[in-house]
């Protein structure tokens, strides 16, 4: 059973990384057509947690690979072991090194969440909207639902922009790169219409 749960692990981290390395050379794409120099220093912070967050999915992911091996083998080895002609203590050893990439991934994550994310701009949900403004004019031209005289115009806009928010952050998945208030800035933002002079919080009324 601990094989198989570290083997969906294996698979989801696996998932998971090939999202970020997507996300990683977009935004690397985004920042080398940047126009300013501070359009280039916003992404490379969004660029920076991005890499954080890659190299903390790999070290799970070797984690996780490392248990899938270790765990089968070792009960080989206590089953079999006079028939195997290899060394008992190799499964010994990769169940080692699991543990100790799964520790060093928990201290890197504590560093990742309280020093690179929390020093995070409050602003942060702007500028990645900023830098993906044309994709996100062509989501609204294609998802603007047709008038009607039942609805304001304005319920209907903010209508349009929310089905807009779901389709950007599903495309891009910047919910596996910050947290819930930093990637709560980016739909919020998007919500109210990629306007900063809206109060997030008009939204909601």
């Amino acid at each position: 059973a601990s094989g198989i749960g570290a083997i969906l692990a294996m698979f989801h981290l696996w998932r998971k990384f090939v999202i970020l390395v997507k996300l990683m050379f977009t935004l690397v794409t985004k920042n080398k057509k940047a126009r300013t120099s501070i359009d280039r220093d916003n992404i490379q912070k969004v660029c920076n947690v991005t890499f954080t967050q890659i190299m903390l999915t790999l070290m799970r992911l070797f984690s996780a690979a490392s248990a899938a091996v270790a765990l089968p083998w070792s009960v080989a080895v206590n089953g079999f072991g006079p028939q195997l002609k290899m060394d008992g203590s190799i499964p010994f050893w990769i169940a080692l090194g699991a543990v100790c990439t799964a520790v060093a991934s928990t201290i890197f994550f504590f560093i990742v969440e309280f020093v690179v994310r929390y020093n995070l701009s409050p602003k942060l949900g702007e500028f990645v909207c900023e830098s993906f403004r044309s994709e996100i004019e062509d989501m609204y031209a294609v998802l603007s639902i047709p008038s009607n005289d039942i609805d304001t115009k304005q319920v209907q806009e903010r209508e349009t922009w929310e089905y807009v928010a779901r389709e950007f952050l599903h495309r891009y998945r910047f919910d596996t790169v910050f947290a819930a208030d930093r990637f709560g800035s980016i739909l919020q933002y998007l919500q109210c219409g990629m306007d900063p002079r809206i109060d997030s919080t008009a939204i909601r009324n």
